[in-house]
């Protein structure tokens, strides 16, 4: 979480750009009233990462409905990586380099109890599409692997 947290946007790695952006359009989309199953389809289509964006919507959607706490996200124009945000990109780092288990131990702190094996799947998914694309442009376990 540490890694993210404070960071500027243009810093961070295309697809860690690509899921604070997706979560920050999906969650203004549900404020707006709007279905926020598009709100990130562009930029799945453009990224070439579109098979994970179904995931990536029910991750979102299992986070909305069965959130231990309201999770706070920025606007879509700031610059810096938020509190929730961080731990959620450290989430989705933890389906690339994580077990099965180590994904739901995190996602239980997200989510009600019943709900973390879904989310916990959902967003193994999307770490692993976005990983099978380019592997060098998906989302970094670690620092040192950063260049």
């Amino acid at each position: 979480m540490y890694r993210y947290l404070d960071r500027p946007i243009d810093t961070l790695h295309r697809h860690d750009r690509l899921l604070i952006a997706s979560m920050r359009h999906w969650v203004r989309a549900v404020a707006a009233g709007r279905c926020p199953c598009a709100a990130g389809a562009a930029a799945f289509r453009y990224e070439g990462v579109e098979p994970a964006l179904p995931d990536f919507n029910m991750a979102m959607a299992v986070l909305n409905a069965e959130a231990l706490v309201r999770l706070r996200f920025a606007p879509p124009c700031a610059g810096a990586v938020g509190d929730d945000e961080a731990r959620l990109l450290a989430l989705f780092a933890t389906g690339v380099d994580g077990t099965g288990s180590q994904v739901r131990q995190l996602a239980s702190q997200f989510v009600q109890p019943h709900a973390a094996g879904t989310l916990a799947t959902a967003v193994s998914r999307v770490a692993a599409v976005l990983a099978a694309i380019d592997p060098r442009d998906a989302i970094i376990p670690s620092d040192e692997a950063r260049p």
